[in-house]
């Protein structure tokens, strides 16, 4: 059976603990199948068709109060420190974003929570490699 992967997203200045994190946050969500190709910084994941059109359609049909849970998680998840979660809701956040889904409660409030935690996403990519392959939750430098 083909595979087909499409290039989704593309981010400067990652390392190798952070895209693990990110692929690990986005296993959680059924994108287990991902590539993430990085070279000096700039890393580029490729999501498998089928996984990805899934994802679109459970942020499609994701109510009030999965949303609220996954805000709530993403707080958590900074001060925890723990990138995994962190990258779980970001997916969820960019998914939201690049497609305008969701309801108005949705939007308005995904608003708040990125002005909120604007600084966040600055703090990762600090230290590590900066070329390198992830596939499958192996990685390959």
């Amino acid at each position: 059976m083909t595979k087909y992967f499409e290039k989704c997203v593309t981010r400067m200045g990652l390392t190798d603990k952070d895209a693990i994190a990110w692929a690990l946050g986005e296993r959680g969500l059924g994108l287990k199948n991902s590539l993430f190709v990085c070279e000096n910084g700039v890393l580029t994941q490729y999501c498998d068709r089928e996984e990805g059109e899934k994802f679109h359609e459970f942020i499609k049909n994701l109510t009030e109060e999965e949303f609220d849970k996954i805000c709530e998680d993403f707080f958590e998840a900074i001060e925890n420190k723990d990138l995994v979660k962190m990258h779980m809701a970001l997916a969820v956040f960019d998914e939201i974003d690049n497609y305008s889904l969701g309801n108005e409660y949705i939007k308005q409030r995904l608003r708040r929570v990125r002005e909120a935690t604007q600084e966040e996403s600055y703090k990762l990519g600090s230290e590590g490699v900066k070329d390198f392959i992830i596939h499958k939750g192996k990685i390959y430098y």
